[in-house]
């Protein structure tokens, strides 16, 4: 298996880990919760919205999932676009498109990685609020995972830069 083949690879593996335990640690705690949970938390000490427990305690992994396919199906749509040549990548030789769009891809599998450990943590949090165990979400940890988001455009840009030049020298 080719280098980026394989980290593709491991990229989806991941996103499906994290979907999968999501699903998994809700269904988990579901039954032992108590009879009032909280279905939002604020991030700045808010009160919680609290209400009886009910199906709407699958509502974060649902929009996760939902989220998650969204994502990749709009990735999918840019792909193909990118494929019947009508793509941001004008002119440049198949070598580079695709190298580009295997680029795009690993970068919108890694950001989903964030996106999905997002929302595991807002659903531990709620859980861990119901039982009186947490106030709410560790801020610290919340804003981190987004202050990571934000560096992995920086991160994607450079890496297209340096692709484009070691094409453009070679």
């Amino acid at each position: 298996m080719k280098k980026g083949k394989r980290i593709l690879f491991l990229l989806i593996l991941f996103n499906t880990i994290l979907l999968g335990a999501s699903w998994m640690m809700s269904l988990y705690a579901y039954p032992r919760l108590p009879l009032e949970i909280p279905l939002w938390l604020g991030l700045c000490g808010q009160q919680s919205f609290v209400t009886e427990k009910s199906c709407l305690f699958f509502l974060c992994p649902l929009v996760q999932t939902a989220f998650v396919l969204v994502f990749l199906l709009l990735n999918r749509g840019i792909r193909l676009k990118e494929k019947l040549s009508i793509g941001v990548f004008g002119i440049l030789p198949e070598a580079m498109k695709k190298a580009l769009s295997d680029l795009r891809r690993e970068f919108t599998l890694l950001a989903l990685i964030f996106f999905n450990l997002i929302f595991i943590h807002v659903q531990r949090s709620l859980i861990l609020v119901a039982h009186g165990m947490e106030k709410g979400v560790d801020s610290f940890y919340f804003y981190s995972l987004f202050g990571i988001l934000l560096l992995l455009i920086p991160y994607y840009r450079l890496r297209k830069k340096i692709l484009i030049m070691k094409s453009s020298s070679g």
